[in-house]
């Protein structure tokens, strides 16, 4: 008989669930079956406990316990005029990968938002998602007789904390 066992990073407390249920029908199955004798049992039984064995240490070699991390936000400082449209990047830690991200414009002292709808150029992850790329127009007008000018950008980032890939 060859048992063949293929163990996957999961919850150890579905493997301790499945591995009762292994025992349990291994154990059924040697009550109900008329066919096996009590050699057969004893064999069955070993054959259950064994295969608990195997998957237990199986499974928790091959995963490493999870720790729970907590995403967190940065903000970026005050871009000055940054919503002109160029590309504005705000990097997460070292070894910390981007969950998510996003702006808000803001109008220096003596000035107000634009009415006009922010143009949202891009809003998305860099190529190797360890930061977060915006690009958006806004103009602020001024209370007195000024031109109009870019708003200022602030960006924010939202980031793993003790994980290096989400999820992973």
């Amino acid at each position: 008989m060859t048992v063949r066992v293929q163990t996957r990073a999961a919850n150890p407390r579905f493997w301790m669930w499945a591995c009762s249920n292994v025992a349990e029908s291994v154990i059924a199955l040697g009550k109900e079956s008329a066919v096996i004798s009590t050699p057969g049992r004893a064999v069955a039984a070993a054959a259950g406990a064994a295969l608990l064995v195997l998957v237990l240490t199986t499974s928790a070699g091959a995963t490493s316990p999870r720790r729970d991390f907590q995403p967190h936000a940065i903000t970026g400082a005050v871009i000055k005029n940054g919503a002109n449209g160029a590309e504005q990047t705000l990097m997460c830690p070292p070894d910390e990968n981007v969950l998510g991200g996003g702006f808000t414009v803001s109008a220096q002292p003596g000035r107000h938002l634009d009415a006009t709808p922010t143009d949202v150029l891009a809003s998305r992850p860099t190529t190797d998602a360890t930061g977060w790329i915006v690009a958006v127009h806004k103009s602020t007008l001024p209370t007195q007789g000024s031109a109009a000018e870019p708003a200022d950008l602030t960006l924010q980032v939202v980031c793993t904390e003790g994980e290096t890939t989400p999820g992973g």
